[in-house]
This record gives C-alpha cells, sequence and structure tokens, in this order.
C-alpha cells in the first residue's frame, strides 16, 4: 500500500511538473522571442531588387495563416520556385492567439524563403501580448517603402483587438501625399468589414480613392475576393489554408494578378 502511494504522488508530481512547463511555454503573458525578422531588413534586400529590363513589377500575396504552418511551409516551397517576384506579402494573422511560441513558429517558416518576405499585423496577431511580440519581431506595425516605380504603404488598421482605437488615418494621409508614386496598400481588414464600419470606414474611404492609389490587398475575411472598392482594384486573399496564393504584376497604374493553388 505504500509503496503504491509513493508511485501515485510521484505520478502527480510528475503531472504537474509537465503541466506547469507547458504552460509556461504557452503562457498568453509570455513576451520573450528569440527570433526576429525585421520587415526593415527584408526591405533592403528589396530595393537592391532591379527590373531587369522590364516594366513589370510582381511579388505575390498570401494571408490568414492562424496555426496552419505546414500549409505556409509548402507554399513558400511552390513560391521558391518563381525567378521573378521581388518579394512575398502576408496580409496579417500569422498567428492565431499572438503567442510567442506562434511567432517563432511562424519566423522558422517564413526563413525559408528564398524571397524577402514581409509580414503586416492581423487581429489575431493582437491577442495577449502579441502586438508586443510583433513588435519585436518585425517592428512598426505600420510601415511603407518604395519598390520599382511604386510605393508600398503597409497600414495596421486594426481596430477590436487594438481597444477600440481607430487607425492611425494622420500617417495613411502623409504616406499617400508624400510621394508621386502610385501607392499599393495592403491591411488586414478589407475596408467594408464590420471593424472598419462607422467613421473608420469613411475616413479610410475619403484617404485612399484612385486618385492616389491604383490597388489594396487585404486579408481576415478568409474569402477570396477581387472587386472594385472606391474606384480602386481590391484583391482580398484566402486563408492559407485553403491553399492558394496569388501572384501580382504591376504594370504602370495597372494591376493584374494570377490566382494559384499547390
Amino acid at each position: 500500500m505504500k509503496s503504491f502511494v509513493t508511485i501515485n504522488l510521484t505520478g502527480l508530481f510528475l503531472l504537474s511538473f509537465i503541466s506547469c512547463s507547458d504552460n509556461f511555454s504557452y503562457s498568453p503573458y509570455d513576451s520573450d522571442v528569440d527570433k526576429d525578422h525585421p520587415n526593415e531588413e527584408q526591405v533592403k534586400m528589396i530595393s537592391n531588387i532591379a527590373l531587369s529590363g522590364s516594366d513589370t513589377f510582381k511579388f505575390a500575396l498570401l494571408s490568414d495563416i492562424h496555426d496552419n504552418y505546414d500549409d505556409l511551409s509548402d507554399a513558400i516551397k511552390r513560391l521558391n520556385k518563381h525567378t521573378d517576384l521581388s518579394f512575398i506579402a502576408c496580409c496579417g494573422d500569422i498567428t492565431n492567439s499572438g503567442l510567442a511560441q506562434q511567432f517563432e513558429w511562424y519566423v522558422d517558416v517564413i526563413n525559408k524563403s528564398q524571397h524577402p518576405f514581409i509580414s503586416l499585423i492581423g487581429n489575431h496577431d493582437y491577442r495577449s501580448n502579441g502586438y508586443r511580440i510583433y513588435q519585436k519581431v518585425f517592428g512598426p506595425s505600420d510601415f511603407s517603402f518604395d519598390a520599382g516605380n511604386y510605393k508600398f504603404v503597409f497600414f495596421d488598421n486594426v481596430v477590436w483587438e487594438n481597444d477600440n482605437r481607430s487607425p492611425k488615418f494622420d500617417w495613411l494621409t502623409d504616406q499617400l501625399s508624400d510621394s508621386e508614386l502610385p501607392h499599393v496598400i495592403l491591411t488586414h481588414i478589407p475596408p467594408w468589414d464590420n471593424q472598419m464600419t462607422g467613421i473608420n470606414n469613411l475616413v479610410f474611404r475619403d484617404i485612399v480613392n484612385s486618385e492616389n492609389t491604383i490597388l489594396c490587398c487585404h486579408g481576415h475575411t478568409h474569402e477570396y475576393a477581387d472587386t472594385c472598392y472606391n474606384g480602386v482594384h481590391t484583391i482580398v486573399s484566402e486563408a492559407i489554408n485553403d491553399r492558394e496564393y496569388y501572384v501580382i504584376s504591376l504594370v504602370g497604374k495597372q494591376s493584374f494578378f494570377k490566382r494559384i493553388r499547390y
């Protein structure tokens, strides 16, 4: 009987130890990350890419990874076979719960890309301490860069998970007014989504229009769309677990794309 009690207590102790260790690794309060993948460093790589005599600028778009890192890995294997891409852009939700471990898994996968890989923040990435971790790993959640003959603007428009604060529309206005280059805007949430209803939608529509923007790219809805919104060609990416990505070609002020299943 004594032996049975001892084994049982040991079992309980071991179970408790494993449980505590696991909870610590995946704690929503943990913001320590061992990985970094600064978007700024990726932009430096993009700026060194010439158009190679072509008037067409190409980049790839995907979105909403959540915890489907195997699907992302397969996409990157396929994307690595493209030789004419300037970069790959992910339109957010690179994690499911904003956990440090999920950010690290994501970085481990995108480090296998042979193209510069730019990561936008999504609403799921705000969860737990995700916003803080995103900044540690990638840098500011609003950023822009010039590439080829275009200016790319990555705009953080998360509202609900950002304490219902409006996006930084003043920053977006400045980005669209300080360059005569055609603009491509990428946000996680489409402007017609519930998070962008009301004043946020009205302000976005007032700022972004066909006079200053040639293309908008979004994610979030997990539903593919190819439409015209406020006079601007707009693409919404499927989630990565639907196993598709998009190769977008910019020619002058026109945009074209291929929807690629893998």
